[in-house]
């Protein structure tokens, strides 16, 4: 048995306002203080004497710990930290982080392990909600159709999302870790460039269209938005090829029909129908490319972020555009009013569903603000923070 300590020590040791326990060589409690009764739960007399592991460690812990226990009193080392759960007087578990001083006799033989203690249950179960809310994030970054990259200091690729590793015509572990002058030589003598460098060293952020050279000389137009993040410069950008070759023929075609009045307007009178004819077909054919340039300049992803009552809290730029709220009118909305009066009676159990499944896909009808219907696919999530239960719900226009 160990030697009781000093009268002083003891003093010391009753009063600190710190969890403290003393557990002999054979795993028995033989001291604890006001502070360790008060935390277990349990008077001295009902701790004293007992199996600390068998009687206050979970028992899918237990042999673990045991181990642990008996290498830190083999071991050279004085002072050492570990952490394991513990169960208080009706079976509650914490979790508890312990700072362990090795005790010896006189003769430098160990005896036991005086430990101090913290609880730091509500930090883990905080730190674990967080890892969630990253884990459901980074699935809606994964998803979006628009591109998302964060470049570092270093000018290396930090992070990368799919669209963007498609963009790039690389996969992103090809690109993750790497340069971007090593993925594409000559990157740095171009504009682009320069305006990644004033983002990165001015904080200046930039908006614009960039015609990108593919090592292999094939060429690809972006819509690129640059802003400065701490971990060095985000890049947003949305594939626009398909749009620009629309655009560059609509400029043919317009060229062409300049050509065509210029020629007809010099014959004579009997050739003013057919020209009228032709006019006609070319108007629609440009009616007809604008308006699917104009349908590829929007097809942006759109994502909410919702209460469990169905509340907005927080709508991206497609969302703004896509029903004509903006983003501070969002706020003061509910999900409810982007339905037809017909489904707002399903809102509530939709809502529920998710809160039990955690994830729900459904095709709906939505209504924007100019009273206009829009059918839409959605990807419901369910995150859980410290401040309540959200649904993050990932939306695109349902193709017929």
């Amino acid at each position: 048995m160990v030697a009781m300590p000093i009268s002083s020590a003891q003093s010391y040791f009753d009063s600190a306002d710190v969890v403290m326990i003393v557990v002999s060589n054979d795993e028995l409690v033989i001291d604890v203080n006001r502070k360790g009764c008060e935390f277990l739960g349990l008077p001295k007399d009902k701790i004293l004497g007992k199996n600390w592991f068998d009687n206050f460690v979970p028992g899918a812990m237990r042999e673990n710990t045991k181990r642990v226990f008996h290498d830190m009193l083999n071991s050279s080392l004085r002072h050492v930290h570990s952490e394991y759960p513990i169960l208080k007087k009706r079976g509650e578990e914490v979790v508890v982080n312990w700072h362990n001083i090795i005790s010896s006799d006189e003769s430098g033989n160990t005896i036991g392990v005086l430990s101090s203690a913290t609880d730091v249950t509500e930090q883990r179960r905080a730190e674990e909600a967080m890892q969630k809310i990253e884990n459901r994030l980074q699935t809606a970054l994964d998803s979006m159709l628009e591109g998302y990259q964060i470049i570092d200091f270093d000018w290396r690729y930090a992070y990368i999302n799919e669209s963007a590793a498609k963009q790039g015509r690389r996969t992103r572990r090809e690109l993750i870790g790497h340069t971007m002058m090593e993925m594409y030589p000559g990157i740095e003598n171009t504009d682009l460039f320069r305006y990644l460098r004033e983002g990165m060293d001015k904080r200046i952020p930039h908006q614009m269209e960039n015609e990108f050279v593919f090592p292999d000389g094939s060429k690809g137009w972006f819509e690129l938005r640059i802003e400065p993040v701490p971990e060095g410069v985000l890049v947003l950008s949305m594939d626009i090829t398909k749009r620009k070759q629309l655009e560059d023929e609509l400029e043919k075609y317009r060229l062409r029909l300049e050509q065509v009045v210029a020629e007809r307007t010099a014959e004579c009178s009997k050739v003013n129908e057919q020209l009228v004819r032709e006019i006609e077909e070319h108007r629609k054919v440009e009616e007809g490319l604008m308006l699917r340039a104009m349908i590829l300049d929007n097809a942006r992803e759109i994502i909410f972020l919702v209460s469990s009552r169905g509340d907005f809290t927080y709508a991206n730029e497609a969302a703004s555009r896509t029903y004509g709220y903006g983003q501070d009118e969002f706020l003061n909305l509910n999900i409810r009013q982007l339905l037809r009066p017909e489904d707002e009676k399903v809102i509530s159990a939709r809502l529920e569903e998710v809160i039990e499944k955690g994830q729900v896909d459904t095709e709906t009808v939505h209504v924007r603000k100019d009273g206009s219907f829009i059918r839409v696919k959605v990807h419901h999530s369910l995150v859980k923070t410290l401040h309540g239960q959200f649904i993050i719900s990932v939306i695109r226009e349902a193709k017929d």
